[in-house]
């Protein structure tokens, strides 16, 4: 019985494949011949399986293709693009500063209200420091740094004015030719120096007979913004041409105020870009518990917004 079965399956596979022979050819023809072929085993098994039910299975697509088939290059795109965080402003700022994140303690770290810049502030053990940087970029706008240190040890004994002069310019991390020294000079066997730079006040007392810094103050502020004279450029290399310089700008908020600047405790200014063209001038400064921005306009002085923050 068994074998008149498998007769009546090969005797119809026979007649199949001369019979369709003319209709089909290659790969096609291949393809149903072993669908054929299966579906007469399953019948001859005593299988469920039809013709039709092998047909399918054969012409359905693999699962892999049609998963990779619907990513684009357009989401890719998204996926890859990278936005500056807080974090990274966060990083920025500590290294322009030249300090360790473990040695930081962030008091203030936000995203300014009109979205354009991040704050920055932190501590440390003998300072404070201040930062501004673009929302955009992750470019430092502008920042301040006030720091006071007592009994640093440098490991060298100072034999001269410009031994002492070298350790100092060292431990404030300034270039010898970018310092201007105001005050040098050894008394009662402490060397005495105070220099300038292009944003900053150093002064240093140095023992002459071991080295070490008996006292250190940094007072140091600079800024993105564009050089006084018209022309000049911005934090970004963009030229600019401003009517109006940074000092005027800044005279113009602090009358607003009613303040002088001897009365604050941080001033700074830079010309805050909006649509991809200088807008005005952003003059920021502090006094006691209270920050004031001011947006100068470039061209005539008008103020164009101004906000008041008490702490």
């Amino acid at each position: 019985m068994m074998k008149r079965k498998n007769c009546g399956a090969l005797l119809l596979l026979l007649l199949f494949l001369l019979t369709g022979c003319g209709a089909e050819s290659g790969a096609g023809t291949a393809a149903e011949g072993a669908a054929s072929a299966s579906a007469a085993g399953a019948e001859a098994s005593g299988s469920d399986v039809t013709l039709e039910d092998v047909t399918m299975e054969s012409a359905a697509p693999a699962e892999s293709d049609s998963a990779a088939a619907e990513e684009t290059p357009e989401d890719a795109a998204t996926e890859s693009a990278a936005e500056v965080t807080l974090e990274d402003v966060k990083i920025t700022a500590l290294t322009h500063a030249g300090v360790e994140a473990a040695s930081a303690s962030f008091t203030e770290a936000r995203l300014h209200r009109d979205g354009t810049a991040y704050e920055v502030e932190f501590t440390t053990a003998d300072g404070q420091y201040e930062y501004e940087l673009s929302a955009d970029s992750g470019e430092i706008l502008s920042y301040q740094w006030e720091v006071q240190g007592k009994n640093v040890t440098t490991g060298t004994a100072p034999d001269s004015l410009d031994s002492a002069k070298a350790l100092a310019l060292s431990h404030a991390g300034v270039e010898a030719d970018a310092a201007s020294f105001e005050k040098e000079k050894l008394d009662d066997g402490v060397y005495e120096l105070e220099f300038t730079t292009a944003n900053g006040e150093y002064e240093y007392e140095i023992s002459r007979e071991t080295g070490v810094i008996l006292e250190y103050e940094w007072d140091v502020q600079g800024s993105a913004a564009a050089d006084a004279a018209s022309g000049g450029t911005d934090s970004t290399g963009q030229t600019v041409n401003a009517a109006v310089t940074a000092g005027q700008a800044e005279s113009i908020a602090l009358e607003k105020a009613g303040l002088a600047e001897g009365d604050t405790k941080y001033l700074h200014s830079y010309v805050e870009w909006r649509h991809d063209a200088p807008y005005a001038w952003c003059v920021e400064f502090g006094v006691r518990d209270t920050e004031y921005v001011y947006l100068i306009d470039l061209e005539d002085g008008t103020i164009l917004e101004q906000y008041v923050e008490s702490h």
